[in-house]
């Protein structure tokens, strides 16, 4: 029998839906310490008056690059099987290209369908819908998400999704003509789902009294640049690199020569 987390009918899943879910990725206490550990830093006055070229906060909902902060979640990169999926979607090369915690208070979302990147494969709405083999359509980027809070019912503001779209070709329009039917991403706390970026997805409003908290992973291929602000003047802390494997040191974008340079 299959568990939860083989990899082989996930990553088929992936492929077909553009997304993928894996349950109870760390325990629920993990989570707990990750959402506080998010909670003293988004409370942090230094971080609430932090001026833009720092990009700390963004948008008063994302905090930004998180692995600096701490430890915690800079191991939450490599995280198995996680980061075994990742490397057999995306190429055992990959690296990381951003991390943030969002955090979404009550009567906030992230409401608008989006993907998150550019559009790679726009001649893909040019085949005719159900046509297209979607386990050879590369992917060059992806979301892992991972719940910091129980988000068990629309009503606390859970990730959408609409399966099969990122086969479609096309950005999101705000038109009510999807191409296909939200699914809400429900989730335990520990929980964790992978989108890819051409995956249209949205957040539903949180209409809850409480805060929703997500922790998203970004990665993608050896080529696609990493996203730290700002760009070409980016140094990574050395401290983030201590004590780090061969594996989690590729992943903070510690690669050797290769094509280019």
């Amino acid at each position: 029998m299959n568990g939860p987390h083989d990899l082989t009918d996930i990553s088929a899943a992936f492929h077909r839906n553009g997304f993928a879910v894996l349950p109870s990725v760390i325990p629920a206490n993990a989570a707990d310490h990750l959402r506080i550990l998010t909670e003293q830093r988004y409370q942090d006055p230094q971080v609430q008056a932090a001026p833009p070229e720092l990009d700390l906060l963004r948008g008063d909902v994302s905090l930004m690059r998180m692995f600096e902060y701490d430890r915690a979640f800079r191991d939450m990169i490599d995280l198995a099987p996680v980061i075994s999926l990742v490397e057999r979607i995306l190429g055992p090369d990959c690296h990381m290209i951003a991390q943030n915690v969002l955090r979404i208070p009550p009567g906030k979302g992230i409401v608008n369908w989006h993907i998150d990147d550019a559009l790679f494969l726009p001649f893909l709405g040019d085949i005719p819908t159900g046509t297209a083999d979607a386990s050879t359509i590369p992917c060059f980027t992806l979301n892992v998400m991972v719940a910091l809070t129980d988000i068990e019912h629309d009503r606390y503001g859970p990730t959408q999704v609409i399966p099969g779209s990122h086969l479609s070709g096309q950005r999101p329009t705000y038109s009510p003509n999807l191409p296909g039917t939200p699914t809400s991403l429900l989730a335990r706390a520990g929980d964790a789902y992978l989108v890819n970026s051409q995956t249209w997805h949205r957040g539903v409003p949180n209409q809850s009294d409480r805060t929703r908290y997500l922790l998203t992973t970004a990665y993608g291929r050896r080529f696609i640049s990493q996203r730290f602000y700002p760009f070409i003047g980016y140094q990574l802390p050395p401290s983030v690199l201590e004590g780090a494997s061969d594996q989690l040191a590729r992943l903070l974008g510690q690669h050797g020569k290769g094509p280019y340079g």
